[in-house]
């Protein structure tokens, strides 16, 4: 009984220690070590979500199109304007620091995110 009590226990506090997907977690400066693109989410003083999205390669930024929230993770459509790219991309979260993100698109892929500054 007593183990079943520590397990129900240490369950219950992995859930309540579980970071939700919001805006407040997102804000700050995400990197993919140059695999994808650099994102900097950021709440103006009027409570707008903002999106900026930069190519890690050229450094050109992306369109973002559209986004929406879901409990466990982010969907972000952008567009690359120089070559018409489209890509869907859903971020989830894995610790404090790190997301990974699944991009949808014509040459699809699964990259590392780490958050560089809060």
């Amino acid at each position: 009984m007593r183990n079943l009590f520590i397990i129900t226990a240490l369950a219950l506090s992995l859930f309540s220690n579980a970071q939700k997907m919001s805006k407040e977690f997102l804000k700050g400066e995400w990197t993919s070590n140059g695999e994808a693109t650099e994102v900097l989410f950021s709440i103006s003083i009027l409570k707008e979500f903002n999106i900026q999205e930069v190519s890690s390669s050229s450094g050109i930024p992306l369109k973002v199109v559209s986004y929406q929230f879901t409990k466990d993770n982010l969907y972000i459509k952008t567009t690359f304007e120089q070559n018409n790219y489209q890509a869907i991309s859903k971020f989830t979260i894995i610790d404090n620091n790190t997301m990974v993100v699944d991009i949808v698109s014509n040459h699809s892929s699964q990259v590392i995110y780490k958050r560089l500054k809060k």
